[in-house]
């Protein structure tokens, strides 16, 4: 079985809680215990406590990593806020560190993290779940050894419910950001433009978010990035534009033979050329099938509604493998930080007049928050 690690948790109950299920995805792993919970919300802590059957409860974060010293902590809460000071004092503490996303609302935030971390000499992992997913995992597979030709491009789109624009940008396209480094590499530059009622977004528009994810604006955005080999990548957000019957979430990956469809749950499509044929019916989408993932060992299909837990699990083990092997983990700290420069880089693009600027930027401060 391994080593035995104890964990700990940290959430904020009315500031981002615990995320999608990150103080419960150790309940489920055989060789982590689960040691303290944290919270400074007196009945979020209680909650906390029974949900995971822990006694070990602390109000404030940095006294549960003083005196509980666990291996590995999940920092559980959505919101950013707090995000900068959690995760360089649970490095600090000599834990290994499994975060929510989206990883900061700031560059410089985000530096300081993976500093904290570098010089700690820890392992950090950040709840990019769609990177766990099976048949996510294939299709990378099969695009990194040629199946389909030459990666060309990748197109992202997020729910683009009331959230579309900045928000969506931070939310959503943290995870598809996150995807296009796993498919593409490390990206090497970004051309934004962020619209708010239709003209271009200022530094005086007032944010619309319901979250707090950092500073964001704007109801609409376009932006392309490149990578090596002369592959780009657009990132497209309108707000208003979901509709109960359908999702617009997903990824398109586009090759010389093959388009791979990325959508929610983690569901993989394949159509045989590189755009989309109305007038060749004879080409059809076809879904890539897992066999353990999508079906029961009878044989009947797999409803999948707990695949955000399922992801989670995933990739702590892989963070744990990554601790003992001292290995990159997968959906690492280092692709969030990359993520983090490309949702900035809008930013920066946009107030640069639109102009095509290198990543990592040069200047880390976030534009909406400079005077």
């Amino acid at each position: 079985m391994g080593k035995k690690y104890r964990a700990a948790v940290i959430g904020s109950t009315g500031k981002g809680g615990y995320g999608h299920g990150l103080d419960l995805v150790c309940t489920t792993i055989e060789n982590i215990d689960i040691a303290a919970v944290a919270d400074a919300d007196p009945e979020g802590l209680r909650a906390a406590g029974e949900r995971l059957e822990v006694e070990a409860l602390y109000p404030d974060y940095r006294d549960m990593l003083e005196r509980e010293k666990p291996d590995l902590v999940c920092i559980g809460p959505g919101w950013v806020a707090e995000r900068a000071a959690m995760v360089p004092a649970a490095a600090r503490a000599g834990c290994h560190i499994y975060c929510e996303k989206p990883f900061a609302g700031h560059l410089e935030d985000a530096d300081a993290m993976m500093d904290a971390c570098s010089n700690a000499g820890i392992q950090i992992a950040v709840a990019h779940q769609l990177r766990a997913m099976p048949p996510v995992r294939r299709t990378l597979e099969d695009v990194q050894r040629g199946t389909y030709g030459k990666l060309l491009s990748l197109r992202a789109r997020p729910k683009d419910d009331h959230r579309g624009g900045g928000e969506e940008l931070i939310v959503h396209g943290t995870h598809l950001f996150d995807l296009m480094i796993a498919f593409a590499g490390p990206p090497q530059w970004v051309s934004g433009h962020i619209g708010v009622a239709g003209r271009d977004a200022s530094r005086e528009d007032q944010p619309q978010g319901t979250t707090a994810v950092g500073p964001i604006v704007g109801d609409s955005l376009s932006a392309a990035f490149g990578f090596a080999e002369g592959v780009r990548g657009f990132f497209d957000s309108t707000a208003h534009l979901d509709r109960p019957e359908r999702s617009l979430y997903g990824l398109l990956v586009e090759c010389e033979e093959a388009i791979l469809y990325v959508r929610t749950f983690g569901d993989v499509y394949r159509y045989p050329a590189p755009v989309v044929l109305p007038e060749k019916t004879d080409f059809k989408w076809e879904k890539v099938w897992v066999d353990d993932w999508h079906f029961t060992a009878a044989g009947q299909p797999r409803p999948l509604r707990d695949w955000l837990h399922r992801g989670n699990e995933v990739l702590i083990r892989e963070l744990l493998g990554a601790i003992e092997a001292k290995g990159a983990p997968s959906a690492s700290g280092r692709d969030a930080h990359l993520a983090t420069e490309m949702i900035q880089g809008v930013y920066a693009s946009h107030f640069a007049a639109g102009r095509r600027l290198p990543l990592p930027l040069a200047d880390r401060r976030h534009p909406l928050e400079k005077v």
